[in-house]
């Protein structure tokens, strides 16, 4: 575990324990106020709106920090003094986090099963094992945004504004966007009650919205995503591996050249 997460244990585990707690919290309530069948497949689409929330914010706020506070202090000339390169820095910090994160979510999902199915419940193996490897990719897609933001910009508190800021609307501000929109065209007269299609793709295309239709599409058995093939669970898929892969991708190839003095 890197200086930045061990220099701060308690704060971190306080961050950490908070997309834990919402999946143990959905499991324990989703027997109770979920429809029948009660199983893991289903519980899937209990939970995944709330997760669209907590593991953004976890992700974010691990990953801002990653590179700029060390770059701040000098630290990080430092450590690229030592043989190893800045591709080699990056990975080792995304992947420090992004496991991190991925074992807090891994652990309480598994518990979370374990709430669903006792005493009445079931376990579906394959959609449930899918819904953990698409939130552990979620996860990751913040993480790494988080991430990109601090190998963006040369101090601590530019990469939180950016970091957060992605968080504010993405997470936060994004829906309201939507739903004002909707709400004048409608007034106007030029839409009737929802938006058209391929505006719907525009604000569909935040991280939040895909790993829903994702869910939705291939693992929750009680739903399904409706409208033309570009609002499809497949769009959506490639759509979520791009987020997953681009934001660091593209940010680092602008790290990699620049002067870090």
């Amino acid at each position: 575990m890197d200086g930045a997460l061990t220099a701060e244990p308690r704060s971190t585990r306080l961050l950490l324990g908070l997309p834990a707690v919402t999946v143990l919290a959905a499991a324990y309530l989703y027997p109770a106020f979920g429809t029948e069948p009660i199983t893991t497949a289903r519980f899937t689409g209990f939970v995944d709106g709330w997760l669209a929330t907590v593991v953004p914010l976890a992700g974010i706020l691990l990953g801002y920090d990653a590179v700029a506070s060390e770059r701040e202090s000098g630290a990080l000339l430092l450590s690229l003094s030592l043989p190893h390169g800045r591709d080699d820095l990056v990975l080792g910090k995304a992947l420090g986090r992004v496991g991190l994160l991925s074992g807090v979510l891994l652990a309480a999902m598994v518990v979370g099963a374990g709430l669903v199915v006792y005493p009445f419940g079931r376990f579906v193996a394959a959609p449930f094992c899918g819904f953990v490897a698409t939130t552990l990719a979620f996860g990751a897609i913040w993480t790494n945004l988080g991430i990109a933001a601090s190998i963006s910009t040369a101090t601590k508190q530019r990469a939180f504004v950016i970091a957060f800021g992605l968080f504010v609307l993405f997470v936060l501000v994004w829906d309201g966007i939507a739903s004002g929109l909707r709400l004048g065209l409608n007034r106007a007269g030029l839409v009737d009650g929802t938006l058209p299609g391929p505006v719907r793709f525009v604000f569909d295309l935040e991280p939040g919205a895909v790993f829903q239709r994702v869910t939705v599409g291939f693992l929750d058995p009680s739903a399904a995503v409706d409208g033309p093939w570009y609002l499809s669970e497949w769009a959506a898929l490639v759509v979520f591996l791009l987020w997953l892969i681009s934001p660091l991708a593209l940010t680092y190839s602008r790290f990699a050249g620049s002067d870090l003095s």
